[in-house]
């Protein structure tokens, strides 16, 4: 085993930590890192072409065969939480519509390419978490941009197009280009490409984590109550996602490996796509929650998966 896969493997179980480093290190330079957020759609980029390789278009079309699963994550993601989302954030904020929009946005995002790493840590079903990763991506510039306007066309002018279009290039294009070298090269080579890639692709997140929470500095600077009461939600929403996910999951009985892999798609959102759209498109307010959120996720998925690990090792135990 080399020595950055070594790193990497070091990486996986400590990101949690690690994000939280790196949101600290935004907020104590912002100057610093947030020269680079011009460049945070290049890395983008890079991040969803290296976590798709060993997806392929031939994954995207055998999901349907079992498409239970698939569904259930899309409903959680796409309808339920979104729903929720707005509802909270309408009710608690009343005057403050931005931070609805806030939630709305983080909630409407698609699954995480990161999710990818818990569902393995947690021996999850890697092949159906590609799938929806893969299926997701594909579908976020229609479903996030049409969220959004159905939701919040009411409080903010909504750049659709330009939406659409910043969502295809840092998700849909290196993602296809992804599965095209699939197509042409194979799995097995796709797959070793991307073992390799695996510190790089986790440095990407933790850079482009910590340039985006540059943006929030100007409000923590003003903190109050509302602010406060603006984060402690933030967080609350991550373990619903996982929640709703898990209740699913069993109510339809599925098998571990299934159950985990719902559990976590369904909680863990594409936050550094949200915080670049929200940035790009929408008022520092609207922007605080998905340049926030990711500390929350990445530690509520951890807690997630240390319980399916520690419920396995007692059922293994007995």
């Amino acid at each position: 085993m080399s020595v950055l896969q070594k790193i990497s493997d070091w990486m996986t179980p400590k990101m949690p930590l690690l994000i939280i480093a790196v949101l600290a290190i935004g907020l104590l330079f912002p100057d610093t890192m947030g020269k680079l957020c011009p460049y945070i759609t290049v890395l983008m980029c890079a991040q969803t072409f290296f976590s798709s390789l060993g997806g392929s278009f031939h994954d995207l079309i055998r999901m349907f065969a079992h498409p239970k699963p698939i569904l259930l994550c899309l409903l959680t993601v796409h309808i339920l939480m979104p729903l929720i989302a707005f509802g909270v954030g309408t009710w608690v904020f009343p005057e403050q519509p931005l931070y609805a929009l806030g939630f709305v946005l983080i909630e409407a995002s698609p699954v995480a390419i990161a999710s990818l790493m818990w569902v393995s840590l947690g021996s999850g079903n890697v092949e159906l978490c590609l799938s929806v990763v893969l299926f997701d991506t594909l579908l976020s510039p229609l479903i996030l941009p049409l969220t959004l306007r159905v939701l919040c066309g009411s409080v903010v002018a909504l750049d659709t197009a330009g939406m659409i279009r910043n969502l295809a290039i840092m998700t849909v294009l290196p993602a296809t280009a992804a599965m095209l070298l699939c197509r042409f090269k194979g799995k097995p080579f796709c797959t070793r490409i991307k073992s390799r890639s695996g510190l790089f692709t986790k440095l990407i997140m933790l850079i482009v984590i910590s340039a985006n929470v540059t943006r929030s500095v100007p409000m923590l600077q003003q903190i109050n109550g509302e602010l406060l009461l603006l984060m402690f939600l933030t967080f609350l929403f991550r373990p619903l996602g996982l929640l709703i996910g898990y209740g699913l999951s069993r109510l339809f009985r599925f098998p571990r490996d299934i159950t985990l892999t719902v559990t976590v798609d369904s909680g863990t959102k594409n936050i550094a796509a949200a915080s670049t759209i929200a940035a790009q498109y929408f008022p520092a307010a609207a922007a605080f929650t998905p340049s926030i959120s990711p500390m929350f996720s990445q530690f509520c998925t951890s807690i997630a998966v240390q319980l399916f690990q520690r419920s396995r090792a007692k059922a293994n135990s007995k």
